[in-house]
């Protein structure tokens, strides 16, 4: 019975937890862009600024499938999320999430202009795997790397 119930325990846990973390952790990174100076979110979220020459060029190793569930999870609960989660939220988030494992995260922030407006935009990635924003990133030019290493929790 004490089995069952802990084999039961877990299997809810791994279902309902990544999902409740990724709001979690949307919500937050919303939050701190709204009340907070920049400087201080990016100290909340971990990040730091890199040179970018820094930057790290395609994969770095094998895929670890943490990063493929992370990003995937972020992709569905900004989705779903009640308030609008945008991309800056969804990399500080997945920034929160992978450090959280252990995992390296790169924040990237690239601007554009098209006929004479300037756009914004951040994507994220993981030893050189894409996690957000990525498939929007080709037309951006990077003006920023942030970096966060492995210590901090969400």
């Amino acid at each position: 019975m004490v089995t069952g119930l802990r084999y039961t325990l877990r299997q809810w846990r791994g279902r309902v937890g990544l999902p409740v973390e990724a709001m979690v952790c949307l919500a937050l990174a919303r939050l701190a862009c709204l009340v907070m100076p920049f400087r201080l979110a990016l100290r909340l979220v971990g990040l730091r600024p890199v040179p970018q020459s820094a930057d790290r060029t395609g994969p770095l190793g094998p895929l670890d499938p943490r990063i493929s569930a992370v990003a995937g999870m972020i992709a569905r609960m900004a989705a779903r999320a009640p308030f609008r989660a945008v991309c800056l939220q969804q990399s500080f988030a997945a920034a929160l999430m992978l450090r959280r494992r252990g995992l390296p995260v790169d924040v990237h922030l690239g601007v554009r202009r098209e006929n004479g407006v300037f756009a914004a935009h951040a994507w994220s990635l993981s030893n050189g795997h894409p996690v957000t924003g990525v498939p929007e990133a080709g037309v951006y030019q990077t003006v920023a790397i942030l970096r966060a290493g492995q210590e901090h929790e969400c």
